[in-house]
């Protein structure tokens, strides 16, 4: 029974971990803008909605010093605006980071962030505005990538997962409480 329990929770484990990487992987990368200096504009992306739907993706590589609690990293802002001012998205955010005890630690992190899934309302030529505002943190790359063509999150799968998952441990821990 012990065994059918561990490979319960692993096929929990399995399916949520699936379903996130493919969130984050599907479709096909149609850009990538390499990121320098703390704000910025790319070029003109011309966009329509044949590629629908898109996904932007934040990578960020970045040094803190990890001390007890938590420590803002950076703060982040992107918009995507298009012809006449439109907005086709907005994500704004902050990264934080922690350690649980009081020596202090250097790292070097990589945040691989979905920042939005989105549609591109009509066709024309973009601009992708970013800010990253370190605080804690020293930024050393980071990059946008927009997706096209990219699957929607597979939630009966996600459901499932999470029901796998939970349905092990707590079995497991029921098993475990009966042979005490």
């Amino acid at each position: 029974m012990r065994k059918f329990l561990i490979l319960l929770i692993l096929l929990g484990l399995g399916l949520t971990g699936w379903v996130g990487y493919d969130y984050s992987t599907s479709g096909e990368e149609f850009a990538r803008f390499e990121l320098t200096g703390e704000a910025g504009s790319t070029d003109l992306i011309s966009l329509e909605p044949s590629l629908n739907s898109m996904r932007a993706l934040l990578s960020v590589t970045y040094e803190i010093e990890l001390l007890a609690g938590s420590a803002t990293a950076f703060d982040y802002s992107i918009m995507l605006t298009g012809p006449g001012g439109l907005t086709a998205f907005t994500a704004e955010g902050q990264q934080r980071d922690k350690r649980e005890d009081n020596t202090p630690e250097y790292a070097t992190k990589n945040l691989e962030q979905v920042l939005k899934t989105f549609a591109v309302p009509a066709p024309g030529d973009y601009v992708l505005d970013w800010r990253i505002i370190p605080d804690k943190a020293k930024v050393i790359s980071g990059a946008i990538s927009l997706r096209r063509n990219v699957e929607p999150l597979r939630i009966p799968y996600l459901i499932a997962g999470v029901v796998c998952f939970g349905l092990g441990v707590l079995l497991l821990i029921r098993e475990r409480r009966k042979t005490i």
